[in-house]
């Protein structure tokens, strides 16, 4: 698989979209983020440099319901929000190796480090 930089973290391509719309990068083990280069979606315009991405939707995984609050609470201390029904662990898609996953949007690359940090 293929490897990028996303904030300084060199991270392992998960997956893209057959038409390059968007590609999925692990930054560690818990932390996911689906980033695209034309922001076709209208996601929240978040650029990075290293990666090229002008916009990017971060997906947390939890192992169990317990570990809701606390990455939550991480999530919207550094500014990233939840739509709808993002807000609640759902079972995971994106994040390999966990049971549920929330889905952040609006998060800064720089917010993201600190998640990648801090779990």
């Amino acid at each position: 698989m293929n490897k990028m930089k996303f904030s300084g973290i060199e991270c392992q391509v998960l997956q893209s979209s057959p038409h390059g719309n968007y590609i999925l990068v692990n930054l560690s083990k818990r932390i996911v983020i689906c980033g695209t280069y034309s922001n076709q979606f209208n996601w929240e315009d978040s650029p990075d440099l290293d990666s090229g991405f002008t916009s990017f939707i971060t997906y947390i995984g939890l192992r169990n319901e317990l570990e809701f609050p606390r990455f939550r609470d991480l999530a919207i201390a550094h500014n990233g929000y939840f739509d709808k029904d993002d807000g609640k662990p759902r079972k995971a898609k994106r994040v390999p190796g966990f049971s549920l996953e929330i889905k952040v949007r609006g998060l800064l690359a720089e917010s993201v480090v600190e998640l990648v940090k801090l779990g």
